[in-house]
């Protein structure tokens, strides 16, 4: 299928409220007939949870970090109406993602709005670490992340919104290889797959992107819109091994290897995250 660009997919949710939402996604529009032959006086207008709104999102974007980290939840938040989404990095060059692909910022930290609504933080692995030695970097997730009316991240991108100061306090999680870390940075871990705390999001590995972003459709438009969004990207997940994506239900011997090539890269970013705290006292206790 060919990619859909973000102001087409708002078109076509907004086509689909005209068309009358609900009967436009078939599989939606099964469930609401069923509702209503069960329940007849029961009525529900599709176009009034086709919501228009305004939100300014912004997701930074570093050398190294994990690009479904930051584009699979792009993809589910452009989807709504009325959404602002910009990619932001240091500079306006192009950032080359973990594996070694390139991608071009719309804002460079000095472009980018003093308290959007949402600074997202995405993860990475060598990446993360060098983000996390970097002033600029740190300064810029500490003063926007402080300021936006809600900071979120994905993986390893929680370590970077902590070390910034701004989850102290906070329940947060993170990659189910470094949650064990998010205490030195003030945080208390969680292995849920995404967690909101007050003005804090964060979501779990990876993939756990794709829950993150649906349940911050859910939080901004709602049950029916997020529903929509879920079947447009056709979200589905049917992996060959269930419940392997999970340490506390997958072959533990594949766990017990993961754990065991990770381990220099978990140890590395608690030394580092502790280097970052004590050059920069001020991070703890963000607001």
């Amino acid at each position: 299928m060919k990619e859909i660009d973000a102001p087409t997919r708002r078109r076509f949710l907004h086509t689909l409220a005209a068309l009358g939402g609900a009967t436009a996604l078939s599989p939606l529009s099964g469930v609401l007939r069923a509702e209503q032959e069960v329940s007849p006086q029961k009525t529900t207008d599709p176009h009034a949870q086709i919501k228009m709104g305004q939100e300014d999102i912004v997701i930074l974007i570093y050398p190294g970090f994990t690009a479904i980290d930051a584009l699979a939840p792009e993809y589910i938040l452009s989807g709504m109406m009325g959404v602002k989404i910009r990619l932001v990095a240091k500079s306006s060059a192009p950032v080359k993602c973990e594996t070694g692909f390139e991608v071009v910022p719309q804002l460079t930290f000095e472009q980018c709005p003093a308290k959007p609504t949402l600074l997202l933080v995405p993860g990475g692995t060598d990446g993360t670490l060098q983000a996390l030695e970097d002033p600029a970097t740190m300064a810029f997730i500490r003063r926007v992340g402080g300021a936006a009316e809600m900071a979120g991240s994905v993986c390893t991108g929680s370590l970077l919104l902590g070390a910034a100061g701004l989850l102290e306090g906070y329940e947060a999680t993170s990659h189910w290889q470094t949650v064990e870390l998010l205490p030195l940075v003030g945080a208390k871990p969680s292995t849920d797959r995404v967690v909101f705390d007050r003005n804090r999001v964060t979501g779990a590995g990876v993939t756990a992107g794709l829950d993150f972003a649906l349940q911050l459709v859910r939080h901004y438009r709602g049950d029916f819109y997020a529903k929509g969004m879920q079947l447009l990207a056709q979200y589905d997940p049917q992996p060959p091994f269930p419940g392997g994506g999970d340490p506390k239900t997958a072959d533990p011997a594949v766990v017990a290897l993961l754990n065991e090539m990770h381990k220099p890269f978990v140890e590395l970013t608690a030394g580092t995250i502790k280097k970052t705290l004590s050059e920069s006292p001020s991070a703890k206790g963000g607001s």
